[in-house]
């Protein structure tokens, strides 16, 4: 037998209020973009002024730099989120930076640390550097950057050195099988080795005109 459904109670929906209440004070306001209060060094955040433009700067635990422009774009929710770090003793002290939204900043990856940098959402011209490292493992092949750029993101470029791997998401046309169309997939080309790496050449390189105009129109 089916039980009925419990209606909340004063006491319940009390702590849901505090709880989402708690949630939001943890969050602070840079620039427009949205950090956790938890995962930023407050004493490294600065801000300053570059061609009469104000840059801020933010370093996100463990250790990423973020230096951008105010985000004024209302349609836009730009944010940044620190996934946390790995603890395995064979690759200690990885981090996981998810950024969303984003315009025309330059994000540093930690050198000591493997950097999982995920830039997702409509994230354009920005430039990542993970091309600095400074391995203290005596495999160097365990020292290892990942970047991701989602589907729609556009006009970002990543600098690696030779260890390095980039994944570039783009949207796939639909394909026909038993006369039903297949909704669209996301594929992906994968970029390795050390040099600039820019979304739209390394797109335009690997897919055919028709694919990559059709990952335009669908962005």
């Amino acid at each position: 037998m089916t039980e009925p459904v419990k209606p909340i109670g004063k006491s319940t929906a009390a702590s849901q209020k505090k709880a989402v209440q708690k949630q939001k004070s943890n969050k602070v306001n840079i620039g427009g973009v949205i950090f956790d209060k938890n995962q930023i060094d407050a004493d490294k955040t600065s801000s300053y002024t570059l061609n009469g433009k104000k840059i801020n700067t933010v370093f996100v635990k463990p250790g990423i730099q973020i230096d951008f422009p105010d985000q004024k774009d209302p349609n836009k929710k730009s944010s940044v989120e620190s996934l946390g770090l790995r603890k395995e003793w064979y690759n200690p002290d990885d981090s996981y930076i998810s950024i969303t939204d984003l315009e025309n900043a330059k994000i540093y990856g930690n050198p000591d640390k493997t950097d999982f940098i995920n830039l997702k959402g409509k994230s354009s011209g920005n430039e990542i550097f993970v091309d600095k490292k400074e391995s203290w493992y005596i495999n160097g092949n365990m020292r290892k950057d990942y970047i991701e750029l989602g589907p729609d993101t556009q006009n970002n470029t990543v600098h690696m050195d030779e260890k390095d791997e980039a994944k570039i998401w783009y949207n796939q046309f639909g394909v026909e099988m038993d006369g039903e169309t297949v909704q669209p997939e996301i594929g992906f080309v994968q970029v390795e080795g050390k040099g600039e790496s820019s979304q739209e050449e390394q797109l335009k390189a690997s897919l055919s005109k028709y694919q990559y105009n059709y990952h335009k129109m669908e962005q």
